[in-house]
C-alpha cells in the first residue's frame, strides 16, 4: 500500500467514526427531549385546576 491509499483508508475510517458517533448522539438527544416533554406535560396536567 502506498501512502495515498493509507490516507484514504484512515480518512474514511475517521469519517465513519464521526458519523456513527453523531448518529448515536442524535438518538440520545431525541430520547432526552421526549422524556423532558413528557415530564413537562405531566407537571402541566398536575397544575391544571379542574373547572367546576
Amino acid at each position: 500500500m502506498d501512502i495515498d491509499a493509507i490516507n484514504a483508508v484512515l480518512g474514511l475510517g475517521t469519517l465513519g467514526f464521526v458519523l456513527a458517533f453523531a448518529y448515536i448522539n442524535l438518538r440520545q438527544t431525541e430520547e432526552q427531549l421526549k422524556a423532558s416533554r413528557e415530564r413537562r406535560e405531566k407537571r402541566a396536567a398536575a397544575r391544571a385546576v379542574p373547572a367546576e
